[in-house]
């Protein structure tokens, strides 16, 4: 008896140990998504709320108020489109939001962050179906002190947050698709990839990417399932070849010929000029420094350590092409070559469109990439442990060194971002925290005026948004007319201020965005003289209230 108890209790030590790993990897992935919620969820009141991040707001509260901007289209009263180029999907998801906790720092940021969590927790349940547990532990850790991510995400600067979470859906869909072959998960990939396009045209790339990889390292699993079920899988794909074909004509299309300014640099300086973004952008000091005006001292490696690991990734890649289907007795091995394989494809189509694009020039485009950088560290890690060779032992330690010291520099710049926002620290103007006790300011005073108006841009939908019905209802945001080369003070007070009583919000000559916005309402108050009183003073933003 004792003998057979002993060789039960051997059986159970691989299970013992696997439950043990599983129990340790999940709590890691949890505290690491923990940490990623507190450290972006510290101080949402700064960087202050942004003209951009608020665009969608007006649209959320409905049409009920005078002032439309913003709110782009709509069907049956229902806002649809925010701009030419963005959707309403982020208004409507808000919409109940507001409805319930009114508009402020907390009911715009708290859920941003959330969904930015959600879109981590996503990508790691993708790595943990592709590859397993252990690397959708390493990528956990890496998502979640990527401090470029959470600072972009907590700000939804783009905005990025619900494109990077249907993305990284739309990989879990595909990939479900791929193994299981349900056509309901077809029909799930189809909607995330609609939503995309609709919530924002860029992920037009994305969706070039994904078919563009799909072709190259699935085609054949992707013709055999067709062929077993053509049917059936003929209609999704009619269907969402019918929603690009609506779309180009009615979104695409239109969008190409609005007159956005972007680079005008040569295609290699144009290349030059993404590949430089791209590194400022991954290490953490374009973001910061955007923000707050100061220089980042402590940046991320990831753009340093990058080109080292495309070059691996793109080696790993050509032996895949060349050499991955005979390796049929090593499956763990040429899984991990082709799922390399796909997410580098991804990456180069996406990166291409990002430089076809001169109209992305700043870091949030750069964030349609998130979260390749570190799913292709991650892939190229297991890679090498997967190889038969002796030299495996060497290639896992270099590449884990690497990721390391990845993970300590991402930790130290995670922590000097949550310090910025905890700490009493200046900020650039369109991140201004000054925004609050002007907005505070304008809500006392809106009542007893007769319009409210912004005469610099960076200002209208904060106040529109932070404002009280008085300040919704009466006002307006004429900051084009105000930076208009041809508008005098003559002209504008004629304009905005005779004989009525006016709030005017406007940015210090320090904080100015458009040229001689300040001096032309500075210009006006002037000529008013004792009719014009400011109600708030501040060392970027100005209010002042105009009687008549």
């Amino acid at each position: 008896m004792s003998t057979h108890s002993g060789l039960r209790d051997t059986h159970r030590l691989p299970v013992l140990a696997r439950r043990i790993g599983g129990r340790a990897a999940a709590a890691t992935i949890a505290l690491s998504t923990a940490l990623f919620l507190l450290a972006n969820g510290a101080g949402l009141s700064d960087p202050g709320l942004q003209y951009d991040e608020l665009l969608f707001v007006n649209a959320a509260l409905g049409d009920t108020h005078p002032y439309h901007g913003f709110i782009y289209s709509e069907a049956l009263g229902i806002p649809t489109m925010l701009m030419p180029y963005i959707g309403a999907v982020k208004a409507w998801l808000y919409a109940p939001i507001f409805t319930v906790f009114g508009v402020s720092v907390d009911s715009v940021r708290i859920p941003a962050v959330l969904l930015a969590a959600l879109a981590l927790v996503l990508a790691v349940l993708l790595v943990y179906r592709l590859l397993e547990t252990w690397p959708a532990v390493v990528l956990a850790v890496l998502l979640a002190t990527d401090p470029v991510y959470g600072a972009v995400s907590r700000a939804d600067w783009g905005p990025i947050v619900i494109s990077a979470l249907l993305r990284v859906f739309a990989l879990l869909c595909y990939f479900a698709f791929l193994r299981r072959e349900g056509v309901r998960y077809l029909w799930l990939l189809v909607l995330a990839l609609s939503l995309g396009l609709f919530n924002k045209l860029d992920y037009v790339w994305f969706i070039a990417a994904i078919g563009i990889a799909a072709l190259v390292v699935h085609r054949r699993e992707l013709l055999e399932i067709a062929r077993r079920q053509w049917i059936a899988v003929l209609l999704p794909v009619a269907s969402f070849g019918a929603v690009l074909i609506a779309a180009f004509v009615t979104l695409i299309l239109p969008a190409t010929r609005l007159p956005l300014a972007g680079s005008h640099a040569s295609l290699g300086g144009r290349i030059s000029e993404v590949g430089h973004l791209f590194r400022i952008t991954v290490d953490g000091t374009g973001v910061y420094q955007y923000m707050t005006g100061s220089p980042l001292n402590h940046a991320t490696l990831m753009g340093s350590l990058f080109p080292w690991i495309f070059i691996g990734c793109a080696i790993v890649a050509v032996w895949n092409v060349a050499f991955g289907r005979r390796l049929a007795s090593n499956d763990v091995l040429r899984k991990a070559a082709a799922t390399t394989t796909f997410f580098l494809i991804l990456f180069i189509v996406m990166a291409v469109g990002i430089i076809l694009t001169r109209q992305a020039t700043g870091p949030q485009h750069i964030m349609l990439l998130w979260p390749l950088p570190a799913v292709l560290a991650v892939c190229l890690l297991v890679t090498m442990a997967r190889l038969p060779t002796r030299g495996r032992g060497v290639a896992v330690m270099v590449v884990g060194a690497l990721l390391a010291a990845l993970l300590v520099t991402q930790v130290r710049t995670t922590a000097a971002y949550v310090h910025a926002y905890r700490g009493d620290r200046s900020w650039n103007t369109i991140w201004s925290p000054e925004i609050y006790a002007a907005a505070h300011a304008v809500s006392r005073s809106a009542p007893g005026a007769e319009s409210v108006i912004t005469a610099d841009w960076g200002l209208g939908n904060q106040i529109f948004a932070l404002g009280n019905e008085a300040v919704r209802d009466r006002f307006s945001d004429p900051w084009p007319t105000f930076s208009s080369a041809a508008a005098t003070p003559a002209s504008l007070e004629q304009e905005w201020f005779q004989g009525r009583r006016v709030i005017v919000v406007f940015h210090t000559l320090a904080g100015e965005i458009m040229p001689s916005t300040t001096q032309r309402v500075e210009a006006i108050l002037k000529s008013l003289g004792a009719h014009a009183r400011p109600i708030f003073d501040g060392r970027q933003i100005e209010v002042e209230e105009v009687v008549p």
